[in-house]
């Protein structure tokens, strides 16, 4: 992750040179000294940033090569925006505030520089050495053809007996409305199970209405009730954006009473969400179903102590092989075939995932983007068994390789999908506009920003290190989600390296370091604390968190901003001194009334 902080910030100083022309010289000349710097420490990053983890010596190097970039960073940033600042006052004035500003620039910098300088002689002590890798250290950006992009395969391999079960369950039996509950560790397929049943055409005639919500550790019975109404198709807009959670709960029980309906409830923790949603879905002894995947086994017996839940296993040897060869080599057929020279290499891979079907589709990501080479497969070999050294959680140190292994421009990319709340739906077009204006795409020819993070995307999903929700018409990926344990991936790695933090979560950060800062559903929080975030760079918003007069003093404290992100927060008028706020790229307001200007 620190390989891709100081890429970005090293483009950062090169717009500085071309675009900053009354700079002295001297002050050229540290920049310059600056980026020769990072860029000698970069080229050691990769192999360090994956052994941090595991080493805190490397951790600390690593640590402060980060910092050291972050302070270069604020230099720079807050040294232009009191350039954009001074512009007012007489021709003479201005010029001696831009020299006062310059020289403070040129000093600071000289303090970076001898800070550097010392990481730079730390090395040798941290014993920084190369680790077994999967890829190669000089990755650039790679062009490729502008496709269509490939519709992903179903994970089927396995489940079809599961399968079988779980829709006998929901289409036979008793007419009472019966709970069916699919359980298992996390990544065994639960909600791959649930979809291809839910989208059964058997099942979808057997019943009168549907709707699938996500539910995860986070929520709040509201907007989950919500999720119901739209997906069953009552109310207008309008009506439902006037009831409370009572008035929804009362509507939605009102219609499911005359209808035969199968509600999906995906991804459960816990029996608080069954009480106050279950009693919103009438037993009209009609056949309704509802279906719920959890990890654990006691929320389904809870839901309802009847039915036994359906329990998933891991995958056997054969099938793990079969799923293996199915991501890498032909996706979506059943006739994928190993060359005979990969063949023990493959199955000594596969073994390591212990039938997971997570680990073996993320790692198949992998090393689909490989040469299919013994080499190439021996080094993945190599690197896996390294990783799976450090600790006893196999799945953790598969995913850790295939996150290590990813090239720079696409690790911040996919840190910063975990930012979103857990198993929301990430709207595309959304987040490839957040990855421009954070600076995570590079340039490209003459192809524009939006392009290339697509293809970004794109890798991401032939990576299996996100999913897609939806796509359009054409095939574009519309949405995304990310997996639980590929979030948790994201968010340890984030909060690890100060790439963002969630509300909530900050016991060993400062506040005043915090670059980038997400506050999800019900989390509340106030004004001294958002203002003393003085290096915060994105501010993104899922749920009304405070009130909209701390919004007006923001633009004084909080200078540096590049992104804003108020989307769930209906307000009345735009925030004072937006319009100072110079390194903004990225604006998102709602309003439920005309904006005041």
């Amino acid at each position: 992750m620190a390989e891709s902080i100081v890429t970005v910030f090293l483009e950062k100083l090169t717009d500085l040179l071309s675009q900053e022309a009354f700079l002295l010289s001297r002050v050229e000349e540290q920049v310059n000294l600056l980026s020769i710097d990072l860029e000698w420490m970069r080229h050691f990053l990769k192999d360090a940033d994956a052994k941090r983890r595991y080493d805190p010596r490397i951790k600390l190097w690593v640590s402060q090569i980060r910092d050291v970039t972050y302070d270069a960073e604020d230099v720079i940033d807050r040294f232009m925006f009191e350039m954009n600042h001074q512009q007012q006052g007489s021709l003479k004035c201005l010029k001696f505030l831009k020299l006062r500003l310059v020289h403070k620039l040129e000093s600071r910098i000289r303090e970076i520089n001898t800070k550097i300088e010392k990481i730079k002689a730390a090395k040798s002590t941290f014993v920084v050495e190369t680790l077994p890798a999967a890829s190669s250290p000089n990755e650039v950006v790679p062009h490729r053809e502008r496709r269509a992009p490939i519709v992903e395969e179903v994970n089927v391999v396995g489940i079809q007996e599961d399968a079988k079960s779980v829709k006998q369950k929901l289409l036979n039996g008793e007419m009472r409305r019966a709970v069916v509950s699919i359980v298992g560790m996390g990544g065994l397929g639960k909600t791959t199970l649930a979809k291809k049943v839910y989208n059964d055409n058997d099942v979808q005639q057997c019943f009168d209405c549907h709707a699938w919500i996500y539910v995860s550790q986070e929520y709040t019975i509201r907007e989950l009730l919500l999720g119901i109404a739209v997906r069953v198709g009552i109310l207008s807009e309008e009506e439902r954006s006037k009831m409370n959670e009572s008035d929804l709960g009362n509507s939605l029980r009102d219609y499911l009473t005359t209808k035969k309906y199968l509600i999906v409830m995906d991804d459960m923790w816990r029996n608080e969400a069954w009480d106050r949603l279950g009693l919103y879905f009438p037993d009209s002894v009609n056949g309704s179903r509802v279906l719920i995947t959890s990890r654990n086994k006691e929320i389904g017996l809870y839901a309802d102590p009847q039915t036994i839940p359906h329990e998933l296993s891991f995958l056997t040897e054969e099938e793990s092989w079969e799923l293996f060869l199915k991501k890498i080599f032909l996706a979506g057929s059943a006739n994928a075939v190993c060359p005979r020279e990969l063949e023990e290499l493959g199955k000594k891979i596969v073994a390591n995932c212990g039938g997971l079907p997570l680990a073996i589709v993320v790692l198949g990501g992998l090393l689909s983007r490989k040469e299919k080479t013994p080499l190439s497969w021996q080094k993945v070999l190599d690197s896996l068994t390294w990783h799976l050294n450090q600790g006893p959680d196999s799945c953790l140190g598969v995913l850790a390789l295939s996150y290590n292994d990813m090239p720079y421009y696409l690790k911040s990319c996919f840190l910063y999908c975990g930012l979103f709340p857990e198993d929301s739906e990430i709207r595309t077009d959304k987040l490839i506009r957040l990855w421009v204006a954070e600076g995570f795409i590079q340039r490209r020819g003459e192809e524009i920003g939006e392009d290339v993070a697509e293809d970004h995307l794109q890798e991401l999903v032939h990576r299996s290190m996100i999913q897609v929700a939806a796509r359009s018409f054409d095939g574009r990926v519309m949405s995304c989600r990310m997996h639980d344990l590929l979030r948790d991936l994201a968010t340890s790695e984030a909060k690890d390296t100060k790439f963002f933090e969630g509300y909530g979560s900050m016991d060993s950060t400062s506040p005043v370091s915090v670059r980038r800062l997400t506050i999800h559903q019900g989390k509340k929080t106030n004004s001294k604390h958002l203002h003393t975030s003085r290096s915060l760079r994105s501010f993104i918003c899922f749920s009304v968190c405070f009130q909209e007069n701390i919004l007006r003093s923001l633009h004084r404290r909080v200078k540096l901003l590049t992104v804003l992100d108020l989307e769930r927060m209906p307000i009345n008028t735009i925030p004072e001194g937006i319009g100072e706020l110079i390194h903004l790229k990225y604006l998102c307001l709602k309003y439920d009334s005309p904006l005041v200007l």
